[in-house]
């Protein structure tokens, strides 16, 4: 039955090309209709969150150690998130990268105004969830606040 088949891996991956990613997940994060909606917009926060992270390490040598633990954050926040049962599967984006044209001051600030309302929108969906889940959003909003921290101190 083809209409019941997933899509190919190959038709949900898209690449993370610069700071306009961090623009188009919050307002993802912004407009989530419903508590499935918002975890998937996080997930995928999470994620490129870290894909950043990581790509910053030759451009900014100083800020590694803070860059590498904002990436742990954000697998420790994608996790949790994984966590929670209303996550829609299959409904995330996987997602490869491309080198960002942004410098490092502008990607930090990037990541902790992402980690903030991150931080935000999973109190909410704590709230939201089922009592089983909200553990869960919690342990995902403490890992966006920990990015909002580690971020904001390096700019």
């Amino acid at each position: 039955m083809p209409g019941l088949l997933s899509p190919s891996l190959s038709d949900r991956v898209r690449t993370v090309h610069h700071m306009h990613d961090t623009e188009e997940v919050s307002t993802r994060l912004l407009d989530a209709a419903s508590l499935p909606d918002l975890l998937a917009a996080s997930f995928d926060a999470f994620e490129i969150i870290r894909i950043l992270a990581r790509s910053c390490d030759q451009l900014a040598p100083e800020k590694f150690a803070a860059l590498m633990t904002t990436a742990d954050a954000a697998v420790d926040g994608r996790e949790a998130v994984t966590a929670v049962s209303e996550l829609p599967a299959g409904a995330s984006m996987a997602l490869a990268f491309t080198p960002t044209s942004a410098g490092p001051r502008e990607i930090t600030a990037a990541l902790a105004a992402l980690g903030t309302l991150l931080a935000d929108r999973l109190a909410l969906a704590g709230t939201l969830a089922a009592a089983a889940d909200r553990g869960a959003c919690a342990d995902a909003a403490g890992a966006a606040s920990r990015i909002h921290l580690l971020m904001a101190r390096r700019q």
